[in-house]
Protein backbone atom coordinates (compact mmCIF):
# COMPACT_ATOMS: atom_id res chain seq x y z
CA UNK A 1 0.00 0.00 0.00
CA UNK A 2 1.35 3.44 -0.87
CA UNK A 3 1.21 6.09 1.80
CA UNK A 4 -0.50 8.50 -0.63
CA UNK A 5 -3.60 6.29 -0.66
CA UNK A 6 -6.63 7.94 0.91
CA UNK A 7 -8.17 5.56 3.43
CA UNK A 8 -11.82 5.81 4.41
CA UNK A 9 -12.22 3.81 7.62
CA UNK A 10 -15.33 2.89 9.55
CA UNK A 11 -17.11 5.51 11.66
CA UNK A 12 -15.92 6.24 15.21
CA UNK A 13 -17.34 4.13 18.02
CA UNK A 14 -17.86 5.21 21.61
CA UNK A 15 -15.69 3.04 23.84
CA UNK A 16 -15.68 4.93 27.14
CA UNK A 17 -17.89 7.40 28.95
CA UNK A 18 -20.11 9.73 27.00
CA UNK A 19 -17.72 10.57 24.18
CA UNK A 20 -14.46 8.58 24.46
CA UNK A 21 -14.15 7.26 20.94
CA UNK A 22 -11.90 5.71 18.34
CA UNK A 23 -11.92 4.33 14.83
CA UNK A 24 -11.02 0.67 14.48
CA UNK A 25 -8.69 -0.26 11.62
CA UNK A 26 -7.84 -3.43 9.74
CA UNK A 27 -4.21 -4.32 9.16
CA UNK A 28 -4.66 -3.86 5.40
CA UNK A 29 -5.56 -0.19 6.00
CA UNK A 30 -2.10 0.55 7.44
CA UNK A 31 1.18 1.06 5.59
CA UNK A 32 4.00 -0.26 7.80
CA UNK A 33 6.69 0.87 5.37
CA UNK A 34 9.71 -1.40 5.76
CA UNK A 35 9.43 -1.53 9.57
CA UNK A 36 8.53 -5.20 9.73
CA UNK A 37 11.97 -6.09 8.37
CA UNK A 38 14.04 -3.61 10.38
CA UNK A 39 16.53 -4.74 13.05
CA UNK A 40 15.32 -1.93 15.31
CA UNK A 41 12.14 -3.90 15.96
CA UNK A 42 13.89 -6.42 18.21
CA UNK A 43 11.59 -6.93 21.17
CA UNK A 44 8.77 -4.88 19.64
CA UNK A 45 5.38 -6.37 18.96
CA UNK A 46 2.84 -5.33 16.40
CA UNK A 47 -0.11 -3.40 17.79
CA UNK A 48 -3.06 -5.76 17.40
CA UNK A 49 -5.78 -3.37 18.55
CA UNK A 50 -5.31 -1.10 15.54
CA UNK A 51 -7.15 2.19 15.90
CA UNK A 52 -7.14 5.96 15.67
CA UNK A 53 -8.09 7.71 18.90
CA UNK A 54 -10.55 10.55 18.38
CA UNK A 55 -11.26 11.36 22.04
CA UNK A 56 -8.82 9.76 24.48
CA UNK A 57 -8.95 9.46 28.25
CA UNK A 58 -7.34 12.80 29.16
CA UNK A 59 -9.43 14.69 26.63
CA UNK A 60 -12.59 12.85 27.67
CA UNK A 61 -12.06 13.95 31.27
CA UNK A 62 -11.79 17.59 30.15
CA UNK A 63 -14.94 17.30 28.03
CA UNK A 64 -16.94 15.60 30.78
CA UNK A 65 -15.86 18.26 33.30
CA UNK A 66 -17.14 21.01 31.00
CA UNK A 67 -20.36 19.18 30.16
CA UNK A 68 -21.12 18.56 33.84
CA UNK A 69 -21.41 22.33 34.34
CA UNK A 70 -24.46 22.50 32.06
CA UNK A 71 -28.03 21.74 33.16
CA UNK A 72 -29.03 18.14 32.34
CA UNK A 73 -31.21 18.97 29.32
CA UNK A 74 -28.58 21.26 27.78
CA UNK A 75 -25.84 18.68 28.46
CA UNK A 76 -27.87 15.95 26.71
CA UNK A 77 -28.46 18.26 23.74
CA UNK A 78 -24.73 19.06 23.43
CA UNK A 79 -23.78 15.39 23.68
CA UNK A 80 -26.30 14.51 20.96
CA UNK A 81 -24.88 17.25 18.69
CA UNK A 82 -21.30 16.04 19.23
CA UNK A 83 -22.27 12.43 18.50
CA UNK A 84 -24.06 13.57 15.35
CA UNK A 85 -20.93 15.41 14.18
CA UNK A 86 -18.83 12.28 14.87
CA UNK A 87 -21.24 10.12 12.89
CA UNK A 88 -21.58 12.44 9.90
CA UNK A 89 -17.90 13.16 9.18
CA UNK A 90 -16.04 10.99 6.65
CA UNK A 91 -12.85 10.52 8.72
CA UNK A 92 -10.66 9.93 5.63
CA UNK A 93 -6.93 9.98 6.17
CA UNK A 94 -3.57 9.94 4.43
CA UNK A 95 -0.59 8.21 6.00
CA UNK A 96 2.44 10.37 6.64
CA UNK A 97 5.77 9.82 8.39
CA UNK A 98 6.74 7.14 10.92
CA UNK A 99 8.39 8.07 14.22
CA UNK A 100 10.03 6.22 17.07
CA UNK A 101 9.03 7.44 20.51
CA UNK A 102 11.24 6.46 23.42
CA UNK A 103 9.60 7.27 26.75
CA UNK A 104 12.06 6.31 29.48
CA UNK A 105 9.82 6.96 32.45
CA UNK A 106 6.13 6.40 32.06
CA UNK A 107 3.59 6.35 34.84
CA UNK A 108 0.99 4.36 32.97
CA UNK A 109 -2.60 3.38 33.55
CA UNK A 110 -1.64 1.03 36.34
CA UNK A 111 0.54 3.69 38.02
CA UNK A 112 3.67 1.62 37.39
CA UNK A 113 6.83 3.52 36.46
CA UNK A 114 8.22 1.88 33.34
CA UNK A 115 10.07 2.30 30.07
CA UNK A 116 8.05 2.25 26.84
CA UNK A 117 8.78 2.62 23.14
CA UNK A 118 6.45 2.93 20.19
CA UNK A 119 6.61 3.25 16.45
CA UNK A 120 3.76 5.47 15.29
CA UNK A 121 2.61 6.65 11.86
CA UNK A 122 1.28 10.16 11.74
CA UNK A 123 -1.75 10.67 9.55
CA UNK A 124 -3.40 13.64 7.90
CA UNK A 125 -7.04 13.56 9.04
CA UNK A 126 -8.76 16.94 8.51
CA UNK A 127 -12.00 15.79 10.14
CA UNK A 128 -10.16 15.43 13.46
CA UNK A 129 -9.52 19.18 13.53
CA UNK A 130 -13.01 19.99 12.24
CA UNK A 131 -14.56 17.89 15.02
CA UNK A 132 -12.51 19.64 17.71
CA UNK A 133 -13.30 23.03 16.17
CA UNK A 134 -17.03 22.27 16.43
CA UNK A 135 -16.60 20.82 19.94
CA UNK A 136 -14.83 23.97 21.14
CA UNK A 137 -17.49 26.23 19.65
CA UNK A 138 -20.30 24.17 21.19
CA UNK A 139 -18.70 23.92 24.64
CA UNK A 140 -16.94 27.32 24.56
CA UNK A 141 -13.59 25.66 25.31
CA UNK A 142 -10.06 25.48 23.90
CA UNK A 143 -9.45 21.73 23.98
CA UNK A 144 -6.60 20.61 21.72
CA UNK A 145 -7.33 18.02 19.05
CA UNK A 146 -5.90 14.54 19.47
CA UNK A 147 -2.79 14.07 17.35
CA UNK A 148 -3.95 11.90 14.43
CA UNK A 149 -1.71 8.83 14.47
CA UNK A 150 -1.68 5.04 14.36
CA UNK A 151 0.49 3.02 16.74
CA UNK A 152 2.30 0.33 14.73
CA UNK A 153 4.65 -1.46 17.15
CA UNK A 154 5.15 -1.23 20.90
CA UNK A 155 7.61 -2.34 23.53
CA UNK A 156 7.29 -1.93 27.27
CA UNK A 157 8.01 -3.34 30.70
CA UNK A 158 4.45 -3.80 31.95
CA UNK A 159 3.58 -7.53 32.06
CA UNK A 160 0.21 -6.74 30.46
CA UNK A 161 0.72 -6.00 26.73
CA UNK A 162 -2.45 -3.97 26.88
CA UNK A 163 -0.48 -1.17 28.58
CA UNK A 164 2.43 -0.77 26.15
CA UNK A 165 1.13 2.26 24.25
CA UNK A 166 2.10 5.87 24.88
CA UNK A 167 -0.68 8.43 25.17
CA UNK A 168 -0.34 11.25 22.62
CA UNK A 169 -3.27 13.59 23.28
CA UNK A 170 -2.03 16.58 21.21
CA UNK A 171 0.67 17.97 18.92
CA UNK A 172 2.27 19.66 21.92
CA UNK A 173 2.41 16.36 23.84
CA UNK A 174 3.96 14.66 20.78
CA UNK A 175 6.74 17.26 20.56
CA UNK A 176 7.55 16.79 24.27
CA UNK A 177 8.22 13.10 23.58
CA UNK A 178 11.15 14.05 21.28
CA UNK A 179 10.09 11.69 18.46
CA UNK A 180 12.72 10.45 16.02
CA UNK A 181 11.69 10.29 12.35
CA UNK A 182 12.32 6.91 10.76
CA UNK A 183 13.46 6.45 7.17
CA UNK A 184 11.16 4.00 5.43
Amino acid sequence: MKKETIIKPSKPIIVKGILGCMIKLNKNQIDYGNLESKKELKGFREQTKRHITIVGDKTLTKIENVLNKFPVSERKNKIAKLKSILKNLEWKFLQKDIYLINKKKYLGDRKILEHRKSYVRLIDMPDMYYFYHKLNILLKTHISAQLPHITLFTKGENPSREYFGISIPSKAAFKKLHPKKIKI
